[in-house]
């Protein structure tokens, strides 16, 4: 069974709970396959534990993703 994309999501930025030792921001936006949105999680996560927090605003962001990656599973 094929994952459905959540076209609603598609260039939504991503934003999760702010950790508040955090003191960069990250921006990312996800487009395409669900394993994009996926990634993105998995990818903010990471940058979490090294002092990022998300952002809605790119002008506020110290990095900014774009993901629009095919995954092959």
């Amino acid at each position: 069974m094929a994952k459905e994309i959540d076209e609603s999501k598609q260039g939504q930025s991503l934003v999760l709970t702010a950790d508040s030792t955090n003191t960069k921001k990250l921006y990312i936006e996800s487009y395409g396959c669900q394993m994009n949105f996926s990634d993105s999680e998995i990818v903010a996560s990471i940058l979490s534990k090294v002092g990022y927090n998300t952002t809605d605003s790119v002008d506020d962001a110290d990095l900014v993703l774009y993901q629009h990656l095919l995954s092959s599973r």
